[in-house]
């Protein structure tokens, strides 16, 4: 079994997969036996060909496909992943590398020294636009008002967890939406500890954010997971 296994969900990210594949070398560290699996989630682009192209370039052999077929949403793509991971601990983080992949291995050697399964690692988003900050700030308020759980900055990566936490409650029942992120947090803060680190969001090289790049898909994405808090409390409150 792996220490860690990275997954990166990829929807029409053609351009920034070669940008992926070289900045996850960069880090790689020698003590960690890591696996990256890149989730080719239905895109209607060359993702696919540009991951195994790069794939067979790679100096380092940590790299996996999955291949999603159909692209249901950016849950399905994160949970496809999962679905074959072989690590001890697991972690999701954005293709757009807003958010540099090196967090994944600080939030690793975060977790890994405080011994304890039931610890859920989360980045916390610095230098952030004032006008994402606001959507962000405004669901996590209802979130956490709706669902009597403390929860912060939701949608901010990376995310890492055990192998356990996996199994009880993300395997089966979670969301194959935008609506995963809280879902997660939400069970991570209820059995366990949300720990957060900072991160530094970057801006975009390539293409637009799947969840919120434009004021519009920002608000779509807003309203789904505005309608999936009020689904899981009504589903918390019947069981």
């Amino acid at each position: 079994m792996k220490d860690l296994s990275l997954i990166i969900p990829c929807y029409n990210e053609e351009l920034n997969i070669p940008l992926i594949f070289k900045r996850c070398q960069e880090i790689i560290p020698s003590d960690i036996d890591l696996e990256i699996i890149l989730v080719n989630n239905g895109s209607k682009d060359n993702t696919k060909a540009v991951i195994i192209e790069e794939s067979l370039k790679a100096q380092k052999q940590v790299f996996v496909l999955c291949d999603v077929d159909k692209n249901i949403g950016y849950g399905h793509g994160i949970l496809s992943g999962l679905s074959v991971a072989k690590g001890k601990v697991l972690a999701w983080t954005h293709a757009d590398m807003q958010t540099d992949p090196e967090d994944v291995i600080k939030a690793f050697r975060l977790y890994k020294s405080k011994n304890d399964l039931r610890i859920f690692i989360k980045g916390q988003r610095k230098n952030r636009a004032l006008g994402p900050n606001f959507f962000t700030w405004g669901m996590t308020v209802i979130a956490s008002l709706a669902l009597g759980e403390t929860l912060t900055d939701i949608g901010a990566q990376p995310k890492l967890f055990s192998r356990e936490f996996y199994e009880k409650h993300l395997k089966t029942g979670a969301p194959d939406d935008f609506s995963l992120d809280l879902y997660a947090m939400y069970y991570a803060q209820k059995t366990g500890l949300i720990l957060t680190f900072p991160v530094y969001f970057a801006n975009r090289v390539f293409g637009e954010a799947k969840g919120g790049g434009s004021l519009k898909t920002r608000i779509k994405v807003t309203k789904r997971v505005l309608s999936f808090i009020f689904e899981l409390r009504k589903k918390l409150r019947a069981s």
